[in-house]
């Protein structure tokens, strides 16, 4: 009699499965890695090739009003310009700005109280003369002939004295060097807490000075230097686009300082601008810059300095912001074209749909 062959399950068998369990596993298992790098890897490839637009400017104080240039007219322009950058062209500076508000302080009751108190620090002790509503002046007579004129509302100030009239102040000492000259200054103004944080560690533009036929002119050399003219502005906007006032070189503090002698060296001070609201910017398309090019050729920009150079050569071309004398409602950003001669001149950067209403400053 044959004996039935067992169909069961043996030991061989389970073996067999589980190496076969085993084998397939770990290759799906790398077939699965593998195939996650390769996916990851296309997709970082696929979004490289294809990134997704930035999202639209924020333009949150909507339309804007044009920046309020000071009027010009056609003798304080070149007839004609011609770009001559160092690439041949026009650089690039993406596609939008931030655009800040600017802030006004409100008339206070202590005003006036406030006033004198920062006029003593300052070594006047006699009534103010009421120049306006708002400007009040004092004046004294030593060490030197000194008038200062303080916007108590705004805090902007002129401090003067009648140092051109003095020949012994040309006489007297070394000048300081361009860091204590800097510090000079920032310390006279935060006698009165006139120093703005935005100013306090920006860096100044010194340059030395010479007294010839009762005028200042630049100096070449420490040599030929009676003063030292020191010029500071805020910090550049995300640590890049400076800002510009209306000539294109004094600060928005700008000061004149002597070689040291007994008491204070500061022989002019002034201050001019407005606080910023840092933490709430908008972001705002801009023009392109061949757009301004355009609108410059055209006679349509601000000329901070017409230089000396006819037709005006453009080497370089910036984004910067314009910083007003005057109290303006938004810190805007500008092109900023410059070229030989000490040519400076500007143009709105911002996209034209934006702005409420077009102020050129034309030829009259």
């Amino acid at each position: 009699m044959v004996k039935k062959q067992d169909e069961g399950i043996t030991l061989t068998k389970v073996t067999q499965v589980g190496r076969n369990v085993v084998k397939y596993g770990l290759s799906a298992l790398v077939l699965l890695m593998v195939g996650r790098v390769a996916l990851t890897a296309g997709i970082a490839f696929y979004k490289a090739m294809n990134p997704p637009p930035p999202p639209k400017p924020t333009e949150g104080f909507g339309a804007l009003p044009a920046i309020a240039f000071p009027t010009q007219s056609s003798d304080d322009k070149p007839t004609s310009y011609r770009l001559e950058t160092a690439s041949g062209g026009l650089p690039t500076f993406g596609d939008r700005a931030k655009v800040y508000m600017m802030t006004k302080s409100s008339v206070n009751l202590l005003d006036a109280e406030n006033a004198q108190d920062i006029a003593e620090r300052y070594g006047f002790t006699s009534k103010p003369e009421i120049v306006s509503s708002k400007v009040y002046r004092w004046t004294k007579i030593q060490p030197l002939t000194t008038t200062f004129d303080y916007d108590i509302v705004d805090h902007n100030l002129t401090y003067e004295t009648d140092f051109l009239n003095r020949p012994e102040l040309i006489l007297e000492g070394n000048l300081p060097t361009n860091f204590d000259a800097e510090q000079q200054v920032k310390s006279f103004l935060n006698t009165g807490n006139l120093l703005p944080a935005d100013v306090s560690t920006s860096s100044a533009q010194v340059t030395l000075l010479k007294a010839v036929g009762g005028l200042l002119k630049p100096a070449v050399a420490v040599s030929e230097a009676n003063f030292v003219q020191v010029d500071l502005n805020r910090l550049p906007i995300d640590g890049i686009f400076k800002p510009y006032t209306e000539d294109g070189t004094t600060g928005a503090i700008h000061a004149i300082v002597s070689a040291g002698r007994s008491g204070n060296n500061i022989l002019k001070l002034v201050r001019q601008l407005y606080p910023i609201l840092y933490d709430r910017p908008e972001t705002y398309y801009l023009r392109s810059p061949q757009s301004a090019w355009a609108k410059l050729q055209a006679g349509e920009g601000y000329i901070a300095n017409k230089g000396t150079a006819e037709p005006a050569v453009i080497r370089t071309v910036e984004l910067g912001y314009f910083e007003s004398a005057e109290f303006q409602e938004y810190f805007q950003p500008i092109y900023v074209f410059k070229g030989d001669g000490g040519f400076i001149g500007y143009v709105g950067a911002l996209d034209p749909g934006y702005i409420l209403q077009s102020q050129p400053n034309t030829t009259k």
